[in-house]
């Protein structure tokens, strides 16, 4: 599989949802929405598809079930399988959307889980994890865990340079990565040097060699995104390679080294 890449333009003023890679992963859909402040966007349900939402920038209130629940940080919002949510912009909002099919071991997967929806984790305070591939300089966060939606995870890498994410590859993980508007890096892929800036979505060819390099002045900022070819395996890899650190760091000065 090629490597694919695209890079989101955020000066319309009008809504816009934008398919992004789409057909590199079955069953899965990213979308970048915008919705300019004052105005709203209107989620179906019932149709068999996990919304993960990710609020990358600007104030919103998303509505599930006669309920508000109002943002104005980042946050992961994933409504149940047959609630409808209306997002409203108070600012002019971005987010990031993987639109993901269910298959009939899903539903048995997801009773086993014990789930509960809407899914509502701050980017804030999502529980930060170190592993081989990252130095301690790095912080690392899991933003979905991977016993929440069946064969799915996300989390995210922070850091400024210079720093690195050692090459490594993932065989049981098909992966997208999408950058946060201050991201600024080059990624390697099998050796291959691409620039990522920010609010782009790339996607990792299966099992590939990758890693990333961000120079002094830039930052490393993105998400990862994980697909799980083997449910069972890839639950068992995450496990094991991502390891809580039990702390709550931040790179502007505050909260180093607190408990959550």
């Amino acid at each position: 599989m090629e490597i694919l890449m695209e890079t989101i333009q955020t000066q319309a003023r009008q809504n816009q949802s934008v398919v992004m890679c789409n057909d590199v992963i079955k069953g899965a859909a990213p979308y970048h929405h915008a919705i300019i402040a004052g105005s709203s966007m209107d989620f179906a349900s019932g149709i068999g598809k996990h919304h993960i939402m990710t609020l990358i920038q600007g104030t919103a209130v998303f509505t599930v079930e006669g309920k508000d629940y109002r943002f104005n940080e980042r946050v992961i919002f994933i409504p149940g399988l047959e609630q409808k949510m209306v997002i409203k912009a108070e600012t002019d909002v971005q987010l990031m959307e993987i639109l993901l099919e269910m298959t009939a071991d899903d539903y048995e997967d997801l009773k086993s889980f014990n789930a509960e929806f809407p899914y509502i984790q701050l980017y804030s305070t999502s529980k930060q994890y170190t592993d081989r591939a990252k130095t301690q300089k790095t912080i690392n966060r899991i933003m979905v865990e991977q016993r929440h939606v069946p064969r799915f995870a996300m989390g995210s890498v922070e850091s400024y340079g210079p720093d690195y994410v050692k090459p490594h590859g993932h065989p049981l993980l098909d992966q997208f990565f999408f950058s946060f508007p201050e991201n600024h890096m080059t990624v390697l892929i099998e050796n291959e040097r691409i620039h990522m800036p920010g609010n782009t979505l790339l996607y990792i060819p299966l099992g590939s060699d990758h890693g990333v390099d961000v120079q002094e002045g830039e930052v490393m900022h993105y998400t990862w995104i994980d697909f799980m070819v083997d449910r069972e395996k890839a639950t068992a890899l995450l496990d094991k390679g991502h390891v809580p650190t039990g702390l709550m760091r931040s790179f502007n000065g505050e909260d180093k080294n607190r408990k959550p």
